[in-house]
């Protein structure tokens, strides 16, 4: 936060209201600001259960021998080093220091905190917040007519600006000013901002890291000036303080709500927060199965983990109780493995796993790094192989793996635990609020020996002789309830034809393929449709069999936010129909060109997945394009 202006405060009590917390993330709370709401004493405080009826302090930290008061100081969290920064602008330069708080071991204030700053330079920021790439992010240069700033990404060590792209804020939604007012960056990289006064104003900063501009979108007005915002628990704490109390209020996310003000933690002076998010996230699907007889099967689990939050996570683990499904005596057979390339954190598997009285499936005492773009090592995924016994036909088996990690490996640990919601990785967190335990994200995976579930697990098409294109496709098997594979085709990858019919007449038959004849000209899309008895279908990923054409073009940018410029070199004549789609085959845009450069305005059209189509001389070719804003 930046307060430019001394004010006296004092506290008025307010009763605390009781917060449900997640057990798959474990936030803690960093705020500068003062042990009492009437004092401007500078310090830093690490809060435990900051959005509970009993928020406690971990360790609480004084900056009275480098800092005068708290006004004009900011504080953030860097996740690529796990160490806190403080950041005083009142001179018109910035002096940082940077400070060890013992994460992910011991944690506590620094031993010692130099008087002088780590570093001085003199770009001087306004918002001060890392990212999980350890890469900070600032505000400038607003213009309160047309609601635009710059957002720079910045050196933290020189105060150089890496790059700054313009920031747009909604009409009708302008802040006052970006000068009071506070950012936070969530470990899965959404930003929110809380900015200007009377009253300040809520927005969720898209695009920031795109090479286009960054949009600001309007989600609330708040009720009290605030200016501090940090992220926790899938949550957003906001706040902000007066002549008469300290106070915060709790946003939600997924549910753009706001709850009531409420006394800040602890009777504490909130300026500037930041926080560390141990979080953890857990997914298992079936992979593969085989019958061996009419009551026992052999069964294949994916299991994956990821670290979700924004600091390295000790003790990790994940637990598999395979008896608790099937029963004791029916689980036998059992081993595991590695996924191939799912394993750069170099863990090591606990060879006596039995799935039975032994169900950790990692040896103890070993760490999960936190994500950043460079790195493949803060996840790992895992098969699990057993022979079940016994098996009741009428009944279905329902079986979760429980992800669990420490941060803080003093008396009172940051403990994190995920049961797994079924299915691939990418339910691991399907409402992108970064908390793993969410509505519907901690489902069973369920097993059924007479309705197995048909998964594709290899899907390809290629070109081959005598103008004909191969498909080839693997299923897990047995596919009982299974009914019949269509194998379909489109010249623009948004309406398709269907080529036969294949029945599934043996369920334990897991490779198929069929040759497509005299194809059409130019790009020809493939995907597989799958039938069950009931009804439901599923279908595979969509394969594309380069043609030839004599249609030269490109495009830019992709993704993209506000434009789309396609580009025909001088040789390339002829009327040309260019036309968006969404996943739904809907015209979006649509124009008509001879040659040259066109532009398609895309400001209007929602972030999402889209199909470009560009036809002339009865060729026609298809790319997917990206819209991100």
């Amino acid at each position: 936060m930046k307060l430019f202006t001394s004010i006296k405060i004092s506290l008025l009590l307010l009763a605390l209201v009781v917060v449900s917390q997640s057990k798959s993330q474990n936030s803690v709370l960093v705020n500068l600001g003062s042990a009492n709401c009437d004092t401007p004493t500078p310090g830093f405080f690490l809060l435990k259960n900051p959005l509970t009826a009993t928020p406690t302090v971990m360790a609480a930290c004084t900056l009275a021998a480098q800092l005068p008061d708290y006004y004009n100081v900011f504080i953030a969290y860097n996740p690529k080093n796990n160490k806190i920064y403080v950041a005083d602008i009142r001179t018109g330069t910035t002096q940082i220091w940077i400070m060890d708080i013992g994460l992910p071991g011991n944690i506590n204030c620094p031993p010692v905190i130099p008087v002088q700053p780590t570093y001085t330079y003199s770009y001087v920021s306004n918002n001060f917040e890392f990212d999980n790439n350890g890469d900070l992010w600032s505000f400038s240069n607003y213009n309160p007519v047309t609601g635009q700033c710059l957002i720079d990404k910045f050196d933290v060590n020189t105060g150089v600006v890496i790059n700054s792209r313009i920031l747009q804020f909604p009409a009708g939604n302008f802040p006052t000013s970006i000068t009071s007012g506070d950012l936070t960056i969530t470990p899965n990289g959404r930003m929110f901002a809380t900015l200007g006064s009377n009253f300040s104003q809520l927005y969720e900063i898209t695009n920031y890291n795109s090479n286009t501009s960054a949009t600001a979108t309007y989600l609330k007005t708040l009720p009290q000036n605030c200016f501090g915002i940090a992220y926790l628990n899938g949550q957003l704490e906001i706040t902000g303080f007066d002549d008469l109390s300290c106070y915060y209020f709790d946003y939600n996310i997924g549910t753009n709500t706001l709850g009531v003000v409420k006394p800040f933690q602890n009777g504490q002076s909130p300026i500037d927060n930041t926080s560390f998010s141990p979080a953890l996230g857990t997914t298992k699907q079936i992979v593969n199965t085989a019958i061996i007889n009419e009551t026992t099967v052999d069964i294949v689990y994916e299991l994956y983990v990821k670290n979700l939050g924004n600091t390295i996570l000790n003790n990790i683990n994940v637990s598999d109780d395979l008896a608790s499904a099937f029963g004791n005596g029916n689980v036998s057979n059992v081993s595991i493995a590695f996924t191939p390339g799912a394993n750069n954190a170099n863990l090591v598997l606990n060879p006596t796993y039995n799935g039975t009285t032994i169900t950790n499936l990692l040896l103890s005492n070993q760490q999960l790094p936190n994500q950043q773009a460079a790195n493949t090592d803060y996840f790992f995924k895992v098969q699990v192989t057993c022979r079940i016994s016994n098996i009741d036909k009428n009944k279905t088996y329902y079986n979760s793996a429980i992800g669990n990690a420490t941060v803080n490996n003093q008396a009172d640990p940051l403990a994190v635990s995920d049961s797994s919601n079924n299915g691939t990785q990418d339910v691991i967190d399907p409402d992108n609020d970064g908390n793993a335990s969410g509505i519907n994200e901690n489902i069973p995976t369920p097993f059924n020996l007479t309705v197995l579930p048909v998964k594709f697990t290899g899907f390809n098409a290629a070109a081959d002789k005598n103008n004909s294109n191969l498909l080839s496709w693997k299923v897990a098997t047995p596919t009982s309830g299974a009914f019949k594979f269509e194998p379909q085709f489109s010249t623009d990858g948004i309406n398709w034809t269907t080529l036969t019919v294949i029945a599934i007449t043996n369920n334990h038959q897991g490779n198929y393929s069929f040759r497509h004849l005299n194809i059409p000209a130019g790009n020809v899309y493939y995907r597989i449709k799958q039938t069950d008895i009931d009804g439901q279908s599923i279908y595979t990923g969509i394969k594309l069999v380069a043609g030839k054409n004599n249609i030269n073009y490109s495009v830019y940018p992709n993704p993209a936010s506000d434009f789309i410029s396609i580009n025909f070199p001088q040789s390339n004549q002829g009327n040309k129909s260019i036309t968006l789609y969404d996943v739904a085959g809907r015209i979006i845009v649509a124009s008509q060109t001879q040659q040259g450069t066109i532009l398609l305005n895309t400001q209007q059209v929602p972030t999402g997945t889209y199909l470009l189509k560009i036809s002339s001389n009865q060729q026609s070719v298809t790319q997917k394009l990206l819209i991100k804003h």
